[in-house]
């Protein structure tokens, strides 16, 4: 039923608009920011933070910190509202998305390990009626311009405890999928459609390191190697005139450009003061390293810093809202595209709250806002209101019936 339900969420991702972002445009779509509830109400950080309320998908080193004989599925969608405005734009959008659903357990705490499927980036734009004259002529044509669709990353993780207080874990990804480009090209007597799929795929290791110091300082470590995702596309030009439809050029498989991805580096650091507990997470990606370029505007270093603050009254009490996990959080992202010597960066603020179902299960709540790039120059100022559902189900597995 599991691997249903992460296939068929899979043909979904590749076929529908899951972000409203102009900047999607670029590359192979915008970053997803998705991950476990928890850690999107902490401004997106969790490098250096257990496996206690439910998986964490932000260090692999955390799967040795699930709970001895748990098996935890963990699953959740957003929901984005953006509000885009420029010189001449004013619109909104609402899209709608799956997060992340994964499947984990620690086996007598030998190891930890976990199966995930998730967005790594989503394409969902739209350049309707751009018009432009017949050159020669004083006839006008009008172009549309959609595309959807995005990379998904499937990920296996493993980890073990090295010695006390000391964590190492790795994961390896396959990363899939295909983008998705229709242009129409409109005159008074005709219609031109053009129907462009890019498909990629790769591979990509990553390895997480977590030490906890005292009882209450722990200590995280990330890095991702560089990859390279090939890549294909299929071709298809018809014509619409007179009534007609002819088709002017058919190719499949044909070649097209490997995109690179580059080294990325990730630090984290949290402290607990009796039931607050402190995040904070940086995270470097080399974009600028991987000498490419696109038609847009180009590649530049990345820079990430996210801070993250929680409390609950007694996490151990079997009260209800003794046990409510209180969260809030700030993120500042650089973004790795420069158009016109300007960063799309994004800030943003988030507040969430987790809550108990059970004794071992949680729903994870979060809203997040946000503010990326700006309306200086050609560029587009997005405000986007996330609203991200997530839940966390666990039971213990691998126990010896008991007899009387």
């Amino acid at each position: 039923m599991f691997f249903v339900l992460l296939f068929g969420l899979q043909g979904y991702s590749q076929s529908s608009n899951l972000t409203g972002s102009p900047y999607s445009l670029f590359g192979l779509g915008v970053e997803s920011n998705s991950g476990t509830g928890r850690n999107s109400g902490l401004g997106n950080t969790g490098i250096s933070l257990d496996a206690n309320y439910g998986i964490n998908l932000y260090n692999p080193a955390a799967f040795a910190t699930l709970k001895e004989n748990e098996v935890t599925f963990d699953f959740g969608g957003a929901a984005e509202f953006n509000n885009l405005t420029g010189d001449d734009v004013s619109e909104q959008r609402t899209t709608y998305n799956f997060t992340n659903i994964s499947i984990a357990f620690n086996h007598n705490n030998d190891y930890g390990i976990g199966l995930t499927l998730k967005p790594s980036t989503t394409v969902g734009y739209s350049l309707i009626g751009l018009e432009n004259n017949i050159e020669g002529s004083s006839e006008q044509f009008t172009t549309n311009i959609g595309g959807n669709g995005g990379i998904s990353e499937l990920r296996l993780d493993y980890a073990r405890t090295v010695f006390k207080n000391f964590n190492v874990g790795i994961k390896a990804s396959y990363l899939f999928g295909k983008i998705e480009e229709n242009e129409s090209i409109v005159t008074t007597n005709s219609y031109l459609e053009i129907n462009e799929t890019n498909y990629y795929s790769g591979a990509q290791l990553g390895v997480g390191l977590q030490y906890k110091l005292l009882d209450r300082h722990n200590f995280g470590l990330t890095l991702d190697l560089p990859t390279v995702l090939k890549g294909t596309k299929d071709v298809l030009v018809g014509k619409y005139s007179n009534a007609a439809y002819s088709i002017l050029e058919e190719t499949e498989d044909e070649s097209v450009d490997s995109f690179y991805l580059p080294l990325k580096l990730g630090f984290g650091y949290s402290t607990k003061f009796k039931n607050l507990l402190l995040t904070a997470d940086y995270k470097k990606n080399f974009w600028g390293a991987t000498n490419q370029s696109d038609a847009i505007g180009d590649y530049t270093d990345q820079n990430i810093f996210g801070l993250g603050a929680s409390y609950a009254v007694d996490p151990t009490s079997y009260k209800f809202w003794k046990r409510v996990d209180f969260r809030m959080g700030l993120n500042y992202n650089s973004g790795y595209l420069k158009v016109d010597d300007t960063n799309i960066d994004t800030y943003s603020a988030s507040f969430g709250i987790g809550l108990p179902i059970g004794k071992q299960s949680l729903l994870n709540v979060s809203y997040t806002l946000a503010k990326k790039g700006t309306t200086d120059s050609i560029l587009i100022q997005e405000y986007v209101n996330t609203l991200n559902i997530n839940i966390s189900l666990s039971d213990l597995w691998f126990q010896k019936r008991k007899f009387n």
